[in-house]
């Protein structure tokens, strides 16, 4: 649209929804390491501007439903006319429902979880995961900040007052907040949730400090709603000079007897236009300590002219009924470098 600078606008949002994106795996074993893109991606597009999400859906979070279909959240950001002026909104939440490899839709055709009240911690809302309770509502974490230029983030949690999580309850204060000059201290993004088999759950994140993305941190809890930080650093360090020098916003579930975790990298330092951000695998028998898989990246960018061919980030992972991974992530392509649209992949056994 003409005299709409949406490069401008897409990135002054975009550095979270990067920064913020077995023991070993048996070699033998495909599950996990093995994925295979499923047909139709992207399943989740941005609308033309002007609308609510037009300026890219990124940091994709999924539910399996009963009836086969599977719900997803994402992060967007809107474009509208105020007084003859072009303004962003959010970022905020939206939500789509659908069948992968099928069609998938925006339901409803608006922010599910929209920005809030000036001068709250959590204005504005980013990198949610969301996971089905066994009463059938639906609880969602996420990271919250009150200024639109991603300072002093926290982690907050909210719950659905319906099972279809379109309608959410903000808590009034964050669970978690970094300390200043922390190891996290500068950024703390990405929560994913994991109930391991002694009933207690885990809460991964990403964090960083002044010098950049320093990797997974750990929050645990006994109840699911009260939550202590593990340690002073974080439980899968990013690797000086590797592939995953600087670490994104990871997925973590409790399968077949141990954790396993898929987490975003890239090796930096970060080069928008030219930079690959790839998924790679950890594996862990208590939650706490974690062997990368040896041939990791396990995903990388698609092929040269396809949506993902420049990054592949935010992963989320659900297990299916049949025993196999569904993994939802975001991509972005050489040709439309601040924007982001969202695919399936899967591991069969």
């Amino acid at each position: 649209m003409a005299g709409i600078n949406i490069t401008r606008l897409r990135a002054a949002w975009l550095p979270l929804a990067v920064l913020c994106t077995v023991g070993t795996a048996n070699s033998q074993n495909k599950i996990g390491v093995t994925w295979q893109e499923v047909a139709g991606n992207p399943a989740v597009k941005a609308e033309n501007c002007l609308a609510w999400n037009c300026a890219g859906v990124t940091d994709p979070t999924l539910v399996l439903n009963t009836d086969g279909s599977v719900s997803a959240w994402f992060v967007t950001i809107g474009i509208r006319m105020s007084s003859g002026t072009y303004v962003a909104d959010g970022p905020y939440i939206g939500r789509s429902i659908g069948v992968p490899g099928g069609s998938m839709a925006y339901s409803p055709e608006l922010p599910v979880a929209p920005t809030g009240a000036a001068g709250t911690w959590d204005r504005y809302l980013e990198t949610p995961t969301v996971r089905r309770n066994p009463d059938s509502t639906l609880t969602m974490w996420y990271t919250g900040h009150p200024n639109f230029n991603v300072s002093n983030t926290a982690i907050g949690q909210m719950v659905s007052t319906d099972a279809q999580g379109t309608t959410w309850i903000r808590g009034s204060a964050p669970i978690y907040t970094p300390a200043p000059g922390a190891w996290d201290g500068s950024l703390a993004c990405g929560p994913t949730v994991v109930k391991g088999p002694d009933g207690t759950w885990y809460l991964y994140y990403t964090g960083a400090g002044t010098t950049g993305a320093e990797g997974v941190g750990l929050l645990t809890s006994t109840d699911g709603a009260h939550w202590t930080r593990y340690g002073n650093g974080p439980v899968l360090a990013a690797q000086p000079g590797a592939w995953d020098s600087e670490i994104l916003e990871q997925s973590a579930i409790y399968f077949q007897g141990q954790f396993w975790m898929w987490y975003s990298a890239y090796r930096g330092p970060l080069d928008m236009k030219t930079t690959p951000i790839s998924i790679g695998l950890a594996t862990s028998p208590d939650g706490i300590h974690w062997t990368r898989y040896t041939n990791n990246p396990v995903i990388g960018p698609g092929a040269p002219g396809t949506w993902d061919d420049l990054r592949v980030l935010a992963p989320d992972v659900a297990v299916q009924p049949d025993g196999s991974l569904l993994m939802i992530a975001y991509g972005a392509s050489k040709t439309d470098l601040t924007g982001g649209s969202i695919g399936f992949w899967r591991s069969l056994p």
